[in-house]
């Protein structure tokens, strides 16, 4: 077994894949088992990183609002207008990442409803 090059994307993979796990470009004899679990994996990840987006997303807006508060001198005289502006922004920010998470979970949901499920593509939803 060696490292090589995924002819797509040009990403360091196996020289066993059967599929590129960056791209999902096909190098052998994929199955259609193989297919799902690459997309069972993608999906995964795909929900992981949009909820660390929405806790990062958190921060800023608490973040604004730290600044609010101490622009505000604890909330005795009005503060310019860049606090308001950073919660504005994290706030629809938010609520984009959270639309698509919901995406994403009825994608999961559904894919998990799938008749014929391995073992393999249960272990990766």
């Amino acid at each position: 077994m060696s490292i090589v090059g995924c002819p797509d994307c040009g990403k360091r993979i196996s020289s066993k894949a059967r599929i590129c796990s960056y791209c999902g470009h096909q190098l052998g004899e994929a199955t259609e088992e193989d297919r799902a679990v690459f997309e069972a994996r993608r999906l995964r990840d795909r929900i992981y990183r949009l909820n660390m987006s929405s806790y990062l997303v958190i921060t800023v807006f608490l973040a604004g609002f730290g600044w609010y508060w101490w622009a505000s001198a604890g909330f005795t005289r009005m503060p310019s207008v860049g606090p308001f502006v950073v919660m504005g922004l994290a706030s629809a920010a938010y609520l984009l990442v959270r639309f698509l998470l919901f995406r994403a979970r009825r994608d999961r949901k559904a894919m998990r409803e799938k008749a014929r499920m391995s073992s393999e593509l249960r272990r990766n939803l």
